[in-house]
């Protein structure tokens, strides 16, 4: 009898121990999510405030560079093709060889990039335009991919996290469209790509009309993201000029700080194109009606998630309960970070 009480005590003590690791093995992983500009990222990195941050080239290199940063995760690693940032034009702008000349400038630009014959002068532009030294601009190049024309079938996807995560405050039916792949083709269009890729794969030095431009267009970017060398590198190879736009006179390019500044610069009407990311504009286009058109494609990958050097973080499981930064709630960045951290808790504070 006494025997038969202790196999029943040790089994309860047993199936207490299963339940015990069982609970323990499903404790859901969380982390911590703050905002913070991407030179406040590269500061709280370096001081040890946050565990990591996801941002766009070249902060993520310099980081690394400059011995603080160690990168963990690519963008491109987790999410092939994603979405990232594009060429946008208000609907405004109703000029065809206008918006014909500033696609045919870009495309030229992301294939300058993609020649491996350019690549020293490459590196020289991107020191240029990002003022980092040659290893940062070297690293942060190699982990972008630069193209010409956007996945529209991984945007769907990232229209899906984004609404999963509560970033639009409409429908995509409230605007009047049947379903996603609706609307997707109101706001991309890509007639104007598909007529110069073919003219420029036919005659690599063919060029468009010149364009009579009445009054200044303007052009606006994010200051110093190496997404948008290409854009650089057109005015820099004289592109934008053989297409009729000429800088500082009749097309004038603004640096801003963030795609929401540059939204609600279409938003008043003080810019008629720009480069920035795919997910801020479509938050701009579902929340409050944007009008804008995507006619380009920019980049993918080149977002990377660093983390401290001198930490034991080896994946994205040992980052459970840490604190990492991210440009803002529904950026190309926060968008990333919900693939990186699928099925984790997100906390804000």
């Amino acid at each position: 009898m006494k025997s038969y009480i202790y196999i029943i005590i040790i089994g309860l003590l047993v199936l207490s121990a299963g339940f015990v690791v069982y609970e323990k093995s499903h404790t859901q992983k969380s982390i911590t999510v703050v905002s913070m500009t991407a030179d406040e990222m590269s500061a709280n990195l370096a001081n040890g405030t946050i565990a990591g941050f996801i941002s766009w080239e070249p902060y993520p290199a310099k980081a690394v560079d400059e011995g603080y940063g160690r990168y963990l995760v690519n963008s491109s690693d987790i999410w092939e093709n994603h979405p990232s940032c594009v060429l946008a034009i208000s609907e405004d702008l109703k000029d065809e060889d206008m918006i014909r000349a500033l696609v045919w400038a870009e495309v030229k630009g992301a294939r300058f990039i993609n020649n491996p014959s350019n690549r020293e002068k490459v590196l020289k532009y991107g020191q240029e335009f990002s003022g980092l030294d040659r290893n940062e601009v070297s690293s942060a190049i190699g982990n972008t991919v630069y193209i010409e024309y956007p996945d529209v079938s991984q945007v769907k996807k990232a229209i899906d996290i984004q609404a999963k995560a509560g970033t639009f405050t409409n429908t995509i039916e409230s605007l009047g469209y049947n379903n996603t792949d609706e609307f997707l083709s109101g706001m991309f269009v890509d007639k104007y790509y598909n007529d110069i890729s073919k003219k420029l794969n036919e005659d690599p030095n063919w060029t468009p009309p010149a364009v009579n431009v009445n009054g200044s267009l303007r052009f606006g970017y994010i200051e110093g993201n190496i997404h948008y060398l290409s854009m650089y590198i057109a005015q820099k190879e004289g592109y934008f000029e053989k297409a009729g736009l000429i800088p500082g006179k009749n097309v004038q390019f603004v640096a801003y700080r963030s795609g929401r500044a540059i939204t609600d610069a279409f938003k008043h009407r003080d810019v008629d194109a720009a480069t920035l990311g795919s997910t801020v504009l479509l938050r701009f286009r579902i929340n409050d009606n944007g009008r804008i058109h995507i006619v380009n494609g920019v980049n993918s990958g080149g977002t990377s998630l660093v983390v401290r050097a001198d930490s034991d973080i080896r994946s994205i499981n040992d980052m459970d309960g840490l604190k990492i930064a991210t440009p803002g709630f529904g950026t190309c960045q926060d968008t990333l970070m919900r693939k990186m951290f699928e099925g984790f808790e997100f906390k804000t504070n």
